[in-house]
């Protein structure tokens, strides 16, 4: 959720199983400009939907699963996804992985990546703070100094109608992973099961597609989740346990 005191221009639309909406503020809100930046961010995530839908039988991802494509037949963009994976595999001691028994799902990794790179024509807009949302992970951009923070509300995961806490972001992006919308769809690869405790976990940091894979991370395992979290460089985190209890990571 965006709150902010000042005028802004907003744009929604659905792709990639998942709602998008900005937010802008300053010179280009409504105009020439700030439409075609927002048709080209929206271009691109049709694009990465494109390769790498785990739902189209036609996508270079579900090609590449069934054995028709190698990695290097297909677009460059999926070496660097898998990269992505492999790394946060690594980093997250297999708690977090795009290979599970025997399926390839780069979803953790492309939600995250593919919103950051929509966002590019938007944060090139002169004189103009934006606030991209792709399923409620969020990267904003203010265009000056004087420019106000966006103030980014946490939904609380017992009641999404709720907020838990609000965070200020002038350059940064914030992700959630949890079980509020979708349920268990997030398990720790190392067991196959759903985490244990935990409700949902919000990561801060400069990049959004980091901040989606910790958060992802973080909350596939369970009651580990803050402490490996503090592991984390230059990342805040807020921790809701499934008791209510809520932990700030600094």
């Amino acid at each position: 959720m965006i709150t902010t005191a000042a005028p802004v221009g907003r744009y929604v639309d659905h792709v990639m199983g998942m709602p998008v909406s900005l937010a802008l503020r300053g010179r280009h809100t409504d105009d020439r400009t700030a439409q075609r930046a927002w048709a080209e961010a929206m271009a691109s995530l049709h694009e990465a939907d494109r390769v790498f839908s785990t739902y189209r039988v036609d996508s270079a991802v579900s090609r590449l699963a069934r054995g028709e494509l190698t990695v290097d037949q297909c677009p460059s963009e999926v070496a660097e996804v898998l990269a992505l994976g492999e790394l946060a595999r690594r980093q997250s001691d297999g708690a977090f992985d795009v290979r599970r028994d025997g399926v390839l799902d780069p979803s953790g990794v492309v939600k995250g990546w593919a919103v950051e790179r929509a966002a590019r024509p938007l944060v090139a807009l002169p004189d103009t703070d934006v606030c991209l949302s792709g399923g409620g992970d969020l990267i904003c951009r203010v265009a000056s100094p004087d420019s106000p923070p966006w103030r980014i509300g946490i939904e609380d995961p017992a009641d999404p109608a709720r907020v838990v806490a609000v965070v200020p972001v002038r350059c940064g992006a914030v992700a959630t992973s949890g079980r509020a919308h979708r349920g268990d769809h997030v398990v720790d690869a190392r067991t196959g099961r759903a985490p244990d405790g935990i409700a949902s976990v919000t990561v801060v940091h400069a990049e959004l597609t980091s901040a989606d894979i910790d958060a992802t991370a973080a909350y596939a395992m369970g009651r580990d989740a803050a402490r490996w979290l503090r592991t984390r460089p230059r990342r805040t985190g807020l921790v809701v346990w499934a008791d209510g209890r809520r932990e700030v990571v600094p």
